[in-house]
């Protein structure tokens, strides 16, 4: 077990997790919470009192719909 260390406090949590923020402002929730190096469920429990602002999660599957949705079955082309 490491010696030094150190359970981090609300504060310090929400100064990590906004300046991840500042750096990568393109960064999905998910990438925020692993990224933050703070406990997930603390990160979540702050949003949701709202003392930080994560972005809205995102629908499950809508990042990989883009590449595989077909627009309509007549429009393909079957030889």
């Amino acid at each position: 077990m490491v010696a030094d260390y150190k359970k981090k406090t609300d504060e310090e949590l929400i100064a990590i997790v906004n300046k991840y923020m500042e750096d990568h402002p393109n960064a999905s929730r998910n990438h925020i919470i692993l990224h933050a190096h703070g406990n997930h469920q603390r990160i979540r429990d702050l949003d949701k009192k709202g003392l930080i602002s994560l972005p809205k999660a995102q629908v499950r599957g809508e990042v990989w719909r883009k590449y595989f949705y077909v627009q309509s079955k007549d429009k393909m082309f079957i030889r």
